[in-house]
């Protein structure tokens, strides 16, 4: 078993906060978040909204890092083929422990890829009509 990474110590709480603006987002707009400032402010301001909802029902404070959140709504409308595929097995193997079996998975899963996110900023996200196109930018 692989011990967890502590550099990210509290990671996926943000990471979950950011999954409540977002998926508020998408309730409110029927799309995801663009990669621009004002989806950005937008999506912080939801999830700021809800995790004051939380505190005030007994909840525990998060503090959200700028750079995470910001990441993970620039690149929430994204479909990454390899992180989609490696999610798909999880899915099946969750489905195969329903059956009875196995005890299923009862808590969130946080997929922390940062490292593979490009450093650079204005990074170009146009359709080359390629394989390496996002699905979700060519067919909605």
């Amino acid at each position: 078993m692989e011990p967890p990474d502590l550099g990210k110590f509290g990671r996926s709480e943000q990471l979950h906060a950011a999954l409540y603006g977002i998926e508020q987002f998408v309730i409110n707009n029927d799309k995801y978040p663009a990669d621009t400032d004002a989806d950005r402010a937008e999506t912080l301001k939801l999830a700021n909204t809800r995790l004051e909802e939380l505190k005030a029902s007994g909840g525990h404070e998060v503090e959200i890092e700028a750079d995470i959140f910001n990441k993970a709504v620039s690149w929430a409308g994204c479909s990454i083929s390899p992180i989609s595929a490696f999610f798909g097995g999880i899915v099946a193997q969750e489905i195969v422990k329903y059956t009875g079996k196995y005890t299923p998975m009862k808590q969130w899963l946080h997929f922390d890829i940062y490292e593979t996110l490009p450093r650079e900023e204005g990074i170009n996200r146009q359709i080359m009509q390629c394989r390496y196109d996002d699905q979700i930018a060519i067919y909605g």
